[in-house]
């Protein structure tokens, strides 16, 4: 008589299993979709794992785990220390680099740093400069940008073709001072190295507004 309790009292917990590895694949291109590594979706579907296993009555659980995935991701996505600094190659044109500069080198190089800043002073506006920097070095989301800045999203897009439009275009507009330049340099490098990326959005928000 003992079996048959046994396995009434594990059948439970081996459905659950079954029913998140049958969600594991669909888990996994989502979770990868949204953080672009292999590595950190394991990561995101492992924690999802642990939810899953602490819930309890959950009526879809299809729905449930797509959702603690998207969720997990977006926190993800938002810790400041897990942002990626790409800004060789995606802000400055290559023909603006030195052939020693390396991605890597970049934020550990102020003066090289600060000479990137300067000649994005001279190409973009404020407004350009501020959500050029957000989207494409720390990877916000223009819904992020246009909570950090103040503008609408569709603002935020309009603003981000025109940036790359001119950057493309390599013409100089502005004659930056050298005080605004030391600041936004510093700013920067407090961002990509101490995620300290408040301080970075409040100067680009003041200087789109001045």
């Amino acid at each position: 008589m003992s079996r048959p309790v046994q396995e009434r009292e594990q059948a439970p917990d081996q459905q659950r299993d079954e029913r998140f590895e049958s969600q594991r694949p669909r888990l996994m291109a989502l979770a990868y979709r949204r953080l672009g590594s292999v590595a950190e979706a394991e990561d995101i579907v492992s924690e999802a794992w642990l939810r899953w296993s602490a819930a309890r009555n959950v009526e879809n659980h299809a729905a449930f785990l797509a959702t603690v995935v998207s969720r997990l991701c977006a926190d993800h996505l938002k810790s400041a220390h897990t942002r990626k600094v790409c800004y060789v190659g995606t802000l400055v044109p290559e023909d603006a680099l030195q052939s020693s500069d390396e991605p890597h080198e970049l934020v550990g190089d102020e003066e090289a740093l600060r000479g990137r800043m300067t000649w994005l002073l001279e190409r973009l506006g404020p407004a350009e400069r501020a959500v050029l920097l957000l989207r494409r070095a720390f990877d916000y989301s223009h819904r992020e940008i246009a909570a950090a800045l103040g503008i609408s999203e569709a603002y935020s897009r309009k603003l981000y073709g025109r940036a790359c439009g001119r950057l493309a275009a390599g013409r100089s507009r502005y004659t930056p001072a050298p005080t605004e330049r030391t600041e936004l340099t510093r700013r920067f490098l407090a961002a990509s190295r101490g995620g300290e990326l408040k301080p970075l959005e409040r100067l680009l928000a003041t200087a789109m507004a001045a």
